[in-house]
């Protein structure tokens, strides 16, 4: 019988300084809620980490091309975290093998199969996890729990990472993992490269009181989006700006908006691009949205009336408009200035 973790990303031991971001109404912002131990000093000792990853309590978690191992069996996906000896077969085919951190008194590792070729995935499956399968996070997201989602989402921006970085930027020559997985030295001249992180900034813009009407908020939709979403704004730091200058400039220069009174919400790691979401709220007085520097295909304001009418995100339900996914930081932006007008 497959020993296939049932709970993964629980209470465990969190660092102490964890936090979780709440939607409105109670809900937890997803890719927030990581609950592990890092063990930032001790993952830095091979033998500890040897250690760990030898015993019979550790728990891994396998990936191949950027999708998370997933039990089937039931009505819902869930994820799939190994124990020995299932887990020996899939550590064996890494490309890489990760150390996550501790959940409680367990460690948890990542095993990215990378770019193992299909037949052997299948295999190894079938006679070490039977009734998994590899899906990609985004399409069951809304299933797991925003700590499952955390664990995931972690694995696989770091594999993600390695996969992108195995090569100095600065002599060309092959690089090594090192401290778990958390740096990789190059040997040749000396340089260590850490995880990157992209800084994006994220806003709501609203009118408070537009002539006396009921307050509104600007939505734009770009041709990345699918369907009829529309959503916040958003758009990479430049180098040398602040947060709040990345704001202001990417509303001018994607709506001709100029905004004021910006003030930081929450940030989301979000990891389907390797990013930090940093999300803001701002107060425009102009007037309509201007959208011929085809920066977007569409910018309108909304009230939170005629927002209560768009549909989910590919839902199919045929609705003029449809809202950005559950799991974003755009939809913690807008419910949180829906619950606020009221």
């Amino acid at each position: 019988m497959s020993k296939v973790a049932r709970n993964p990303g629980g209470p465990g031991n969190g660092s102490p300084d964890s936090q979780t971001i709440n939607l409105a109404g109670g809900a937890v912002l997803h890719y927030t809620a990581m609950r592990l131990k890092r063990y930032g000093d001790l993952r830095q000792d091979p033998e500890w980490l040897q250690g760990q990853l030898a015993s019979d309590h550790s728990l891994v978690l396998p990936l191949w091309t950027d999708k998370n191992l997933f039990r089937t069996l039931g009505q819902s996906p869930a994820p799939a975290l190994l124990q020995m000896p299932d887990a020996a077969q899939f550590l064996a085919s890494a490309v890489e093998v990760i150390y996550l951190g501790h959940d409680g008194e367990r460690a948890v590792f990542a095993a990215d199969l990378a770019e193992q070729d299909r037949g052997h995935v299948k295999d190894l499956i079938e006679q070490s996890a039977p009734g998994c399968r590899f899906i990609d996070l985004r399409r069951v997201s809304a299933v797991v729990t925003p700590e499952q989602a955390s664990l995931l989402a972690y694995a696989r921006v770091l594999a993600s990472w390695h996969r992108n970085n195995g090569f100095c930027a600065r002599c060309g020559h092959r690089t090594q993992p090192q401290r778990g997985g958390h740096m990789r030295h190059c040997g040749q001249c000396g340089r260590e490269h850490f995880p990157r992180i992209d800084p994006a900034v994220i806003m709501l813009v609203e009118q408070p009181d537009p002539e006396g009407g009921q307050p509104r908020c600007l939505l734009g939709r770009h041709t990345r989006l699918p369907g009829r979403v529309y959503s916040t704004l958003a758009g990479y730091v430049d180098p040398g700006e602040t947060l709040e200058q990345a704001v202001a400039r990417e509303v001018w220069e994607e709506a001709r908006i100029r905004v004021t009174d910006i003030r930081y919400v929450a940030s989301q790691p979000w990891p389907f691009a390797g990013s930090l979401m940093l999300g803001f709220r701002a107060v425009s007085m102009d007037a309509e949205p201007d959208i011929s520097q085809d920066e977007l295909e569409d910018a309108r304001w909304f009230t939170a009336a005629e927002m209560r009418d768009f549909g989910e995100f590919e839902d199919g339900n045929g609705a003029e408009f449809e809202l950005p996914r559950q799991d974003s930081i755009a939809r913690l932006l807008i419910e949180q200035w829906m619950a606020d007008s009221g």
